[in-house]
């Protein structure tokens, strides 16, 4: 397909899901060492938060794992309201609140920074805006160091988002003892050999993808469920669809989704099961038995290797590589990110809907223009 003849935004939406690859490869050792420079801390916090709003919500559910795995330290990661509302009053002493927001403006993730600092907590913002906002209130700023912007659903963004977090994991299980330099050289070294099984995964999916978003119905639903690290990339893949079609979809907890989303699964669902190697395996398999059961069309997100779970699946869409479970969210968004550009395409839908003026302006309104507690 030539993409240099679609709408801008779908353009746009392309080019920022290949664009992980190379910034997979190139960015986690100079991104350490960033974070390294940037914080020079002498002791690790007694606990993390890692809060957001939207995609910076989701990166966090997604990583959350990683620190306590790797810096051996108690972790949340909380919405942004959730946590500047509720749980700041309840924060332990010497905890560290990590707050990401790529624009540096999103008002909820302000908030949550500055509630924190005047609980006397740490405050570190992940940021691509270095000049105001998230960034002028936060006690350390580490660069998302994603130079493209593009006005589309983000994917990208989401990516430099997970490379920020998985970096200061390393960094603070540097500082926390709990990992030897070597052991970390090792993980960013892995995780930089993950650009390679993106590209072939982009490159395996883009026709199964497409022709998924063909089939595929305005007035159908789609749903993702995942566990573990990729509960949060349920929520990612969710949000992609809506972002991208402006129409129904459902980010689900892998147990979860047997106690809800069971119940309006129909011949017109069709549901991705995120199925890493891993914890999760053997659940997930279970689930797909009911959602076949249900009448759903089953997109199995698996190990082309898995042939267990592919071979449940209606639709297999093939994650290549073998790695660290809790480094799968990088590859495990690709597939919904392709499916929701493919779906949009195919129905010639205008992306985030932003072509009508009044969806743009009270859209902003309620995520930049909301008044901040201070």
């Amino acid at each position: 397909m030539d993409y240099t003849k679609i709408d801008l935004k779908m353009q746009n939406m392309m080019d920022g899901i290949k664009a992980q690859v190379p910034f997979v490869r190139h960015s986690p050792k100079p991104m350490y060492e960033d974070i390294k420079k940037r914080l020079a801390l002498k002791e690790a916090p007694s606990k993390v938060y890692l809060t957001g709003c939207g995609d910076s919500w989701y990166c966090g559910m997604a990583t959350r794992y990683a620190f306590e795995a790797w810096a051996k330290i108690p972790t949340e990661a909380p919405q942004a309201l959730d946590f500047s509302r509720y749980l700041v009053d309840y924060a332990p002493k010497g905890s560290m609140v990590v707050a990401i927001s790529n624009s540096g403006r999103v008002s909820r993730t302000i908030e949550s920074v500055v509630q924190a600092k005047k609980r006397g907590l740490m405050t570190v913002a992940g940021t691509s805006n270095l000049k105001d906002g998230l960034s002028a209130e936060a006690d350390y700023v580490i660069d998302l160091a994603y130079s493209e912007r593009r006005f589309a659903p983000g994917t990208s963004s989401y990516m430099a988002s997970m490379m920020v977090e998985y970096c200061l994991a390393l960094y603070l299980a540097e500082v926390n003892g709990a990992i030897t330099a070597a052991e970390i050289n090792a993980k960013l070294e892995e995780i930089a050999s993950l650009a390679d099984y993106m590209d072939e995964t982009i490159k395996a999916n883009e026709p199964i993808m497409e022709k998924l978003g063909e089939q595929a119905s305005m007035d159908g639903q789609v749903v993702f469920i995942g566990g573990g690290p990729n509960y949060g990339t349920a929520f990612f893949s969710m949000a992609k669809i809506i972002e991208a079609t402006r129409t129904h979809a459902v980010g689900q907890q892998l147990e979860e989704w047997a106690h809800e989303q069971y119940f309006t699964t129909s011949e017109k669902t069709t549901t991705f099961v995120l199925t890493p190697p891993g914890n999760g395996v053997d659940r997930a398999r279970e689930q797909m038995y009911a959602i076949k059961a249900m009448g759903s069309k089953c997109v199995v997100v698996c190990d082309p290797d898995d042939k267990v779970s592919a071979a449940e699946g209606d639709v297999v869409a093939p994650v290549f590589g073998k790695f660290d479970e809790l480094l799968s969210p990088i590859l495990y968004c690709v597939p919904a990110e392709l499916y929701a550009f493919f779906f949009a395409l195919s129905k010639d839908i205008k992306m985030l809907g932003f072509d009508n003026p009044l969806i743009k302006e009270v859209n902003f309104k309620q995520i930049f223009g909301s008044e901040i507690l201070r």
